[in-house]
């Protein structure tokens, strides 16, 4: 793969979101259903955020110092009534699906980013890029 490769020749467009107002158990259930680690907050078809496993598993941690019932029991009271939109990661860093594998790259080298969501010329999303879509496509060429 080269550099000057479109960011739509790589990215994932099989995507998972979730909305604004969703709940953090809804969206913890949707990275777990579908081994993810990062999922876009949307918006009608703009993406207004970003989840990733690790917000969830801070979290879990901030609030849960112990691992036992109770404080599983408190986790979930929890993660039903938090929002999405009350730590989701803004503003997006996003690609346009027209940019090059290399401008994603730098973006997740300087940023230490490890997804990014790709969005059409009217910013709607129409995929994800991650360092695992780069990875896996180096190695196929």
């Amino acid at each position: 793969m080269k550099g000057n490769t479109a960011i739509s020749e790589i990215m994932s467009t099989d995507i998972v979101s979730v909305n604004p107002d969703d709940t953090i158990e809804i969206v913890r259930g949707k990275i777990a259903d579908n081994q993810i680690h990062h999922i876009p907050v949307v918006e009608g078809n703009k993406v207004v955020g970003m989840i990733s496993l690790s917000d969830i598993h801070k979290m879990e941690h901030h609030f849960t110092q112990f691992n036992n019932p109770e404080a599983e029991a408190s986790n979930t009271q929890l993660f039903s009534t938090m929002l999405a939109k009350e730590i989701m990661t803004t503003p997006v860093v996003k690609v346009i699906e027209s940019q090059t594998v290399r401008s994603a790259v730098d973006i997740f080298l300087n940023n230490k980013f490890h997804a990014l969501p790709v969005v059409n010329q009217a910013d709607e999303l129409v995929g994800m890029v991650t360092t695992f879509d780069i990875i896996r496509n180096s190695l196929e060429k």
